[in-house]
């Protein structure tokens, strides 16, 4: 999964959080399992690219707490 990819997918969970659709609990599962799934080498591309991933993922998080 790309930056961009991932970037996709956090905007399409806060929409669905902020419209109701899930709740906070619902959308860091979700989050959290974006991690998870993500299959990424341990390369030195890789790891550069797991840690863009995780500021990504910890940026949502605290804008779910946020809005929540």
């Amino acid at each position: 999964m790309t930056p961009q990819e991932l970037q996709e997918l956090i905007a399409t969970y806060q929409n669905a959080l902020q419209s109701g659709q899930i709740n906070k609990e619902e959308y860091e599962s979700l989050i959290y399992g974006i991690n998870a799934m993500e299959g990424i080498a341990d390369d030195a591309e890789g790891l550069a690219q797991k840690e863009q991933i995780n500021l990504l993922l910890n940026a949502a998080i605290s804008a779910a707490s946020v809005l929540a």
